[in-house]
């Protein structure tokens, strides 16, 4: 059974060679790697060309991540895909170990990242903090999302992905992941395997200062817009391409509105909910996490704390412990409360 890695790539050179190297060190074959540049001005390239005939090469002009999922799709061949950010790492039987629990009804495998700084230094922790498996739709449906790895940490059966690519490139310059990772739960089961796959890679320290987690958004306030504008994109797109029908009501993931919170009370001046306020906060997070399932009672009174103080403390207070937010050895240590440290 072949099984295709995508790597996706722009202007990560100092990257590249470690993620394409993880990708061809898999014990799992037969085995295709495809490499796509979209439109780099680094040495990506070079790096590239270097690998010769070992990788399936595809240079582009710059189209942004979905664009680079579209061509690696169409290049690709096997009946399982994944989309590797070339600035994260695979261990070397992740595929291995993801397809050995890839029965016949399941439309996605998933596995844990460790987080790692721009250096691969250990940042304590992993990506998801919960990974819900089974038959996640109802979640899927109720949040547009559901507790899921980044790109590098998902393998998804070709035919449950198939129906949705090529998106539409334009709209999804970014988070192109979000596309597969909701869409294809519509066409089986979700299945988690065991430990970490792979490493994921944070290298924006002021992004982490921020509360924030990911590379790219610079504000609490830009990412909940972010986060938004990815689900109702990708839920219309499944809409158009396979008539899902979604509820009409949404509700907000509980990360949400802890980043709600820290933009209503860092940046109230850009704050984009001119109705939150301490209140509605609150409820919107118990609400949420009412609906959520996996955290234990521990792990759901941790974030009401953590929202109550942040809503309740002086400003200043609230800048310096912005960071807790994202904080891989907070969530470790909530983890190892429950017996399932994914360190």
């Amino acid at each position: 059974m072949l099984v295709s890695i995508v790597i996706n790539n722009y202007n990560y050179a100092r990257y590249l060679a470690t993620a394409i190297d993880s990708a061809l060190a898999q014990t799992w074959h037969p085995l295709e790697v495809i490499v796509v540049d979209d439109g780099s001005t680094d040495d990506s390239w070079s790096v590239i060309e270097g690998y010769g005939e070992r990788v399936h090469a595809i240079s582009q002009a710059n189209g942004g991540q979905g664009a680079a999922y579209n061509a690696g799709f169409a290049a690709s061949r096997g009946e399982w895909v994944m989309f590797l950010d070339s600035d994260d790492v695979l261990d070397c039987g992740a595929l291995a170990r993801m397809l050995s629990i890839a029965s016949d009804d399941v439309a996605k495998v998933q596995g844990y990242l460790r987080r790692v700084d721009a250096d691969g230094r250990a940042l304590g922790g992993a990506v998801p903090y919960i990974a819900h498996d089974g038959d996640v739709r109802p979640i899927a449906e109720r949040f547009r999302q559901y507790g899921a790895p980044p790109s590098s940490g998902n393998l998804y059966r070709r035919s449950a992905i198939a129906p949705y690519l090529p998106m539409h490139a334009p709209d999804w310059r970014r988070s192109a992941d979000t596309v597969p990772g909701l869409l294809s739960v519509f066409h089986g089961r979700v299945a988690t395997a065991p430990g970490t796959i792979g490493c994921y890679r944070l290298h924006t320290s002021t992004s982490k200062r921020a509360g924030l987690l990911g590379n790219m958004d610079g504000s609490p306030g830009a990412a909940l817009a972010q986060s938004e504008r990815r689900r109702v994109q990708a839920a219309q797109w499944g809409t158009q391409c396979t008539g899902i029908v979604w509820p009409a009501a949404q509700m907000a993931l509980p990360w949400e509105w802890r980043l709600r919170t820290l933009s209503w009370r860092l940046e109230p001046g850009a704050h984009a909910r001119p109705d939150d306020s301490r209140r509605a906060i609150w409820n919107g997070l118990d609400a949420s996490l009412s609906h959520w399932p996996g955290y234990t009672w521990t792990e759901r009174w941790a974030q009401r704390l953590w929202v109550g103080f942040m809503l309740l403390a002086p400003r200043a207070l609230v800048e310096k412990l912005a960071w807790s937010n994202v904080s891989g050895d907070l969530r470790a240590r909530l983890r190892q409360l429950r017996g399932g440290s994914m360190a």
